[in-house]
């Protein structure tokens, strides 16, 4: 039996959807209950008519009903992961919203079944349903906001985060999610997220709206942190490298043992990834 299940079995399951206020962006946090703990939260940012991300499918409902209280007629898709487009076909037949995303993600949208999810993505996302998307291109403007669309591979090379220059908002989906570094999914490119997240750095934003986080306050410091983290870790990782070290013993020394993220997602989040992939931009 997979170790989610037996979680499941030992402690009550929850859907958990909140809805908070950020100045004119409404923020929706989304994600499961395990007795007390939240696992992995995904969060959706609504700015006047145009919403970004979609969430879970397993508080469709929820988000659904809170929904038809506000107006919506285009959906933007950071990237093409389930707990992203989770309610994509939702929203599409009962609003008829257009759905915009990166080219390389439309494929997935009308076929999610592309995404192979493993079983800790199913218990956690569930399935989404299949949708009909658009090609976004570099600029996008709703009312007095304009986004600018900024490609930003390493999560997945279909990940775009979204720039409002006038308000000094970033939304960046699931590349910056936290100021430290230790876990990468077997799937991530850590030197791609590194340069993305360096060419974000040019830019002139407070405010970080991040599908983990929710709302990070001097998002540029954040940001940087984050950088300077990735940064040491890849050097340090280099140096041991030329040393002749071993990767496990590389992980061992910079990130220490694997935790329960390796073995609740069979490998798929594991602190070796992360070793390994910084390891490959060399060849």
């Amino acid at each position: 039996m997979h170790i989610l299940s037996r979680v499941g079995q030992r402690q009550a399951v929850e859907d958990m959807f909140e809805v908070k206020q950020h100045g004119p962006i409404t923020v929706f946090k989304m994600g499961r209950h395990v007795g007390k703990t939240v696992l992995y939260p995904v969060h959706a940012f609504l700015m006047d008519e145009t919403l970004i991300d979609s969430g879970t499918c397993r508080v469709g409902k929820a988000f659904s009903a809170e929904m038809e209280k506000r107006r919506i007629t285009t959906l933007i898709n950071t990237h093409r992961h389930e707990d992203h487009i989770g309610n994509n076909r939702l929203l599409q037949d009962r609003f008829g919203v257009t759905v915009l995303a990166h080219p390389n993600a439309l494929p997935c949208l009308k076929d999610p079944t592309q995404l192979k999810l493993r079983p800790y993505q199913r218990f956690m996302w569930g399935r989404p349903e299949p949708s009909i998307g658009k090609a976004i291109g570099p600029l996008f403007h709703m009312g007095d906001f304009t986004l600018d669309v900024i490609p930003s591979p390493g999560h997945c090379s279909d990940h775009i985060c979204l720039y409002e220059a006038s308000q000094g908002w970033l939304f960046t989906g699931d590349l910056f999610c936290g100021r430290g570094f230790k876990y990468l999914r077997s799937d991530e490119d850590y030197p791609a997220i590194l340069a993305s997240l360096r060419q974000l750095a040019t830019l002139d934003f407070d405010t970080v709206f991040c599908s983990l986080l929710g709302v990070v306050d001097r998002g540029k410091a954040a940001l940087r942190r984050k950088i300077e983290v990735m940064e040491r870790l890849e050097a340090h990782t280099l140096e041991l490298h030329r040393q002749g070290l071993s990767p496990r013993i590389i992980r061992k020394r910079l990130l220490g043992g694997e935790g329960a993220m390796r073995w609740v997602t069979g490998g798929h989040y594991a602190k070796q990834n992360t070793i390994d992939s910084i390891l490959k931009g060399l060849q």
